[in-house]
């Protein structure tokens, strides 16, 4: 594992980023319609309870990779393939976060420019991070987080002097009941962005502080679901549920309606920064879960599995899909199909398995020191009988013989030694 620290503050905001990445700009569509802000805020719950069991295995094991403790607890095969299997999913969530990004590009600016290309240009970047090492990375996140905090701050102002906002759309609020909500939760709000904080298991080991840390995942996580909910709400009472369902990136059309007069046009600029650098993060946080994880299994030094995998990635992104409705068909069937495997099932099953490690390694040591105090008392009864053999006088210079040996720093078995030697000569 890597010698190196982050702070609590750079896990904020290497967290942050990662969880507005692509779901800032990407249409999973709204399936629960106008109250698709209000299901953002339900699946954040859900996903808090999630980071709490995944936070609970790093702090049950918090110097340990989870490809090390895959190991430990379900036995050197099982848990090597375990490891490659969940290296295999974040190396899929890169590749179509990779696509997501490019085709955002390409739809709104570079139109000529071949797919493959931006995503070269992407994974280039990513690759050259990575390789400078983590705290480069966590250092680059403190700045752009700052930079990304302004932009959706002027975003936001630009929305409201452009008077485009018509809070009517948001009501009534359930008025179709809690049917759309029940059916949105658990398909996908829960799962995209939040519980892809699992991958950042592979990054906790590397705290500074580990229960500080932890907090700050939880802010980050809490931060980013008010943004999203923010952002939905102000998406659906801009554009209304139509136009927002059939656009391809529907905040980008939302801002793409606050030019004001002459003076300030086409702000959607914004948009494509804000995807660029989230995409960027979220591309690096999968691609080193899935380097850090690869090197750790197979022994390898990370450095040198970083471009070959990299051209993993690109070459993925020419086989993944054909078009970009097809890219998020596959995408939103994934959510609920195969990503629960991932987010829930298989970490509750190792969660399950480390509490029954902990509590067996408790109880064995618990038996181990009643045998030792055991032992002692023994010790001790055999050293007043050597004392009671013999005369009185040569039976007390065995005796002190015995108790000055033991004082010492030596063990309690030289003592005992020169006591019987000392009840020897009193006995003759």
């Amino acid at each position: 594992m890597e010698k190196i620290k982050i702070t609590p503050l750079q896990i904020f905001a290497l967290m942050l980023l990662f969880q507005l990445g692509t779901a800032l700009v990407v249409n999973l569509g709204l399936e629960a319609n106008k109250d698709e802000w209000l299901a953002i805020l339900f699946g954040l719950v859900i996903g808090l309870l999630l980071y709490a069991a995944y936070a609970l295995l790093y702090l049950l094991f918090p110097n340990m990779l989870p490809t090390e403790y895959f190991k430990l607890l379900l036995g050197k095969y099982l848990g090597t393939l375990l490891g490659i299997v969940y290296m295999v999913f974040f190396l899929n969530k890169a590749t179509r976060d990779l696509m997501d990004g490019g085709l955002l590009v390409i739809s709104s600016t570079l139109r000529e420019t071949p797919l493959f290309i931006i995503n070269l240009l992407m994974m280039i970047t990513v690759a050259y991070t990575l390789h400078r090492g983590l705290e480069v990375l966590a250092r680059s996140a403190l700045i752009f987080m700052a930079i990304i905090i302004m932009i959706g701050m002027l975003s936001l102002l630009l929305i409201g002097f452009a008077r485009i906002v018509d809070i009517n759309r948001l009501l009534p609020v359930l008025g179709e009941g809690i049917g759309p909500l029940l059916h949105s939760v658990p398909r996908k709000n829960y799962q995209f962005p939040f519980a892809e904080a699992i991958a950042f298991n592979m990054l906790l080991p590397f705290l500074n502080d580990s229960k500080k840390g932890v907090k700050a995942g939880f802010w980050a996580l809490l931060f980013a679901g008010l943004i999203l909910s923010l952002t939905v709400a102000t998406i659906i009472s801009v554009l209304g549920v139509d136009i927002a369902e059939r656009s391809m990136f529907p905040l980008l059309t939302t801002i793409g309606k606050a030019s004001i007069s002459d003076f300030i046009q086409r702000p959607d600029i914004f948009v494509v920064m804000t995807l660029i650098v989230g995409v960027f993060f979220k591309i690096s946080i999968y691609f080193y879960a899935a380097v850090i994880g690869i090197s750790n299994i197979f022994n390898i030094p990370h450095q040198k599995l970083i471009y070959p995998m990299t051209l993993i990635i690109l070459v993925s992104t020419t086989m993944i899909t054909r078009s970009y409705s097809e890219h998020l068909m596959k995408g939103s069937k994934m959510l609920y199909l195969v990503d629960p495997i991932f987010y829930i099932v298989l970490p509750f099953i190792i969660l399950i398995a480390a509490l029954l490690y902990k509590l067996i390694s408790l109880l064995r040591g618990r038996t181990g020191s009643g045998g030792g105090a055991s032992v002692g008392t023994s010790g001790g009864a055999g050293n007043t009988g050597g004392a009671g053999t013999g005369n009185s006088g040569a039976g007390g210079s065995g005796t002190g013989a015995g108790a000055e040996a033991g004082s010492g720093t030596g063990c309690e078995i030289a003592g005992a030694g020169a006591s019987t030697r000392g009840a020897g000569g009193g006995a003759g």
